[in-house]
């Protein structure tokens, strides 16, 4: 999944050559992270 800069809706990237938003055609797109914490040892 991928979020649009200019209109912020996630939009699935259907070919590799061909990235473009499906609603607002932008070419801005950035891969959706999931809101997994990491422990970090402060050792």
């Amino acid at each position: 999944m991928y979020t649009c800069s200019k209109c912020k809706k996630e939009t699935q990237v259907l070919e590799a050559k061909f990235t473009r938003c499906q609603y607002c055609g932008c070419r801005e797109l950035y891969k959706t992270r999931q809101p997994i914490a990491k422990e970090v040892s402060t050792d």
